[in-house]
Formats: structure tokens, C-alpha cells, sequence
């Protein structure tokens, strides 16, 4: 372990020993900001995961420690995207989810008489509708139980929570772009896009 790794460069405080003896510690118990260390943890999570070019400012921001900043970026790039995609410019929150990836099916026949806006898949069979229908109702959930957390009060300061919100944002991202998991693959090149 390289101690310059976990020596704060923000505000130049020493490590506490009692914490240098069990390495549980993602940021400087001073100042707040992330060690350099956990810095370095997080973008190589990032790149694991491919994170959607949409989000490189979102992961700035969590990289300088703005967590509540970094996760308000993301919710409201991705609603943008929904908006902006479904051309429901003037909705928003769960209202705005409902509207863009809700579909309409005869239940006799299965045939769609009303297409979502934004559609993740071709809804040819019950595994892609089940995918479609899912969406919209993570995407409902989302939008009222965290995003209005996020937009209406200070939240919750967090590293884990700001990290496992960003990638939720992340996945939703990539299924609106293509990468439908109910078509096994058909959509994955469409993500490099």
C-alpha cells in the first residue's frame, strides 16, 4: 500500500491510525473529499462497466467528491434523454416514464394497437413486453422515489449511494440506446453508437 494513496491532497491531513490499520475508509475524515486511492477505484469501475459517454461530466463531478451534484447531473441528463427521444418535452418524473414506454396490446390477439414512444425492443413476444412494461415501472419507481429525494431536498451524501444511482442511470441509458437484454445481443452494437 503506497500512504501518498490515502494521504488527503485537498487538505494535506494525515491519515489516522486507526484507520490506516483496517483500510475501511473512502474519503478524508477532515475534508470530506475522496482519497486518491478510491479515485482511481471508481474510474476503473467506470471503465469496467463502459460508462455511457452522456454521463463523463456526471463522473467528474463524483471524481471531485460532489456526490448530491453528480447524482442531480444524472437524473436530469437522463430525463432529458427520455424527453428529448419521446419528444414529451413539457413532462416530467413519473409521468413522464408512464408516457414514454407505455404500450397498448389486444388481449385476445397480443397485437400492439399503441406503440411506446420509446420502444426497447420489437415487443414480439411476452419476454420483450415483460421487458418494455418492467422499464417503464423501474423507471416510475425511480423517478418518484429518487429523483424527487434528489430534487426536492439535499439527499443523501453518500459514495455508495451516489455510485449505484449513477450506474441505474447508466443501465437505463443503455437500454433506451439499444441494448435490449430481452433480444439477447440484437441491440448491443447499437450501444458504441
Amino acid at each position: 500500500m503506497s500512504v501518498r494513496l490515502y494521504k488527503c491532497k485537498n487538505c494535506d491531513s494525515p491519515l489516522p491510525p486507526e484507520i490506516s490499520k483496517k483500510l475501511e475508509f473512502n474519503f478524508c475524515p477532515t475534508c470530506g473529499n475522496l482519497y486518491p486511492q478510491t479515485v482511481l477505484y471508481i474510474d476503473n469501475y467506470f471503465r469496467i462497466i463502459q460508462l455511457s459517454k452522456e454521463l463523463e461530466n456526471i463522473k467528474k463531478l463524483l471524481l471531485k467528491s460532489e456526490m448530491n451534484a453528480a447524482v442531480r447531473e444524472a437524473i436530469i441528463k437522463f430525463e432529458t434523454v427520455v424527453r428529448n427521444k419521446s419528444g414529451l418535452i413539457d413532462n416530467m418524473g413519473s409521468g413522464l416514464m408512464a408516457d414514454a414506454f407505455s404500450f397498448k396490446a389486444d388481449q385476445k390477439t397480443k397485437e400492439i394497437f399503441e406503440q411506446p414512444k420509446i420502444k426497447l425492443n420489437d415487443l414480439s413476444n411476452i419476454s420483450k413486453r415483460n421487458e418494455q412494461e418492467g422499464f417503464k415501472l423501474m423507471t416510475m419507481g425511480f423517478m418518484q422515489g429518487i429523483r424527487n429525494i434528489y430534487m426536492h431536498t439535499e439527499g443523501a451524501d453518500r459514495l455508495y449511494y451516489a455510485l449505484q444511482i449513477i450506474t441505474l442511470i447508466d443501465l437505463f441509458l443503455k437500454q433506451i440506446k439499444g441494448g435490449s437484454i430481452a433480444s439477447c445481443g440484437d441491440g448491443i452494437a447499437n450501444l458504441a453508437k
